[in-house]
């Protein structure tokens, strides 16, 4: 991990990157450019789009997914975000020309993304995210999660939306049906002396529903909130109806890390430092894996860290959190 990315990780920043990239929409007579975001800290590279003669065709499959690539000895399926987006692509050789292939890791599964162009990193606070208004989700059916405004000093009408990659790669079926099978397998079988009242933060509608689905077997009572802030107003407000003993309310905090308006580093140290709710056990499940990512996830508090979907390490986090 670079310096830079470091420094975006460290507990109190509460700051991250994203690569800002471009996808150009035909709209019958002019070309609109389009402003998309994704987390830095999942991308493992960016390359040229590849002579087509390089893609390995999948037949049977969505058109989104345009095939697969042989990345240095690793194959990769590579998606069609235009298409996903239902963005129509003029027909510009220059856009053709300058496409680029975003290389990122999601939950342990490598997945190349096709866009027109790849810009610059930008870096946000994570107050500067909001969720997509009802207008944009309706228009992008709930496959945008976050967007960033005035990102440009120069014009302010500029927005950048944070794509829903983890939703693409659900209904694409990248992610192994398997896994999510296991889990729900693996905490049917988790004995407890009473069912769990739980808590999810997450900004991903097909996030919270699979673990909804998978914790299912265990659970009294489910809160589901879309981002940090609305997580802990959530829990200020249950310790207010439980007078003081928010344990009677609530036994097991499940959170992503990325989401709008406070993240879950944020939220896990703001819990962890609070006498109010210190005790309560926090399991950040994130599809930002690796090492610096646990570290952080331990530096701010949490019980638990599992990367998104591997079955095993989720179901261990719930078990050894649930009593």
């Amino acid at each position: 991990m670079n310096d830079d990315l470091k420094e975006v990780l460290r507990v109190g920043e509460n700051r991250v990157e994203f690569v800002d990239f471009r996808m150009y929409e035909d709209r019958s007579g002019y070309t609109k450019e389009n402003i998309y975001g994704i987390n830095v800290s999942k991308i493992k590279e960016i390359i040229k789009y590849p002579d087509p003669k390089e893609i390995i065709s999948v037949h049977g499959k969505s058109d989104v997914l345009e095939g697969m690539i042989n990345l240095r000895g690793e194959v990769i399926p590579i998606v069609n975000l235009a298409k996903w987006l239902n963005i129509k692509e003029p027909q510009d050789p220059s856009i053709a020309k300058s496409k680029k292939i975003i290389v990122a890791n999601f939950n342990n599964v490598t997945v190349g993304f096709i866009v027109h162009e790849a810009k610059r990193i930008r870096r946000f606070a994570w107050s500067d995210i909001k969720p997509p208004n009802d207008v944009l989700s309706s228009q992008y059916e709930n496959k945008i999660i976050g967007t960033i405004n005035n990102i440009d000093d120069e014009d302010k009408e500029k927005v950048l939306l944070i794509v829903d990659f983890e939703k693409i790669c659900e209904e694409l079926g990248i992610f192994s049906k398997e896994d999510v099978e296991k889990i729900e397998k693996g905490i049917s079988n988790v004995k407890v002396s009473r069912k769990a009242n739980v808590l999810i933060a997450d900004d991903s509608s097909m996030a919270r529903k699979i673990i909804k689905e998978a914790i299912d077997p265990i659970t009294e009572k489910l809160y589901e909130t879309k981002d940090g802030q609305e997580a802990w107003e959530l829990l200020n407000t249950l310790y207010e109806t439980s007078n003081g003993n928010i344990k009677s309310l609530l036994d097991l905090i499940i959170t992503d890390v990325e989401m709008p308006n406070m993240d879950g580093f944020t939220l896990t140290k703001k819990i962890k430092e609070d006498p109010r709710f210190q005790t309560l056990p926090v399991v950040i499940n994130t599809s930002l894996s690796g090492g610096a990512n646990l570290a952080k996830a331990k530096s701010v508090g949490a019980d638990d860290f599992c990367t998104k979907f591997i079955a095993e390490e989720f179901v261990r986090a719930v078990t050894n959190n649930v009593k």
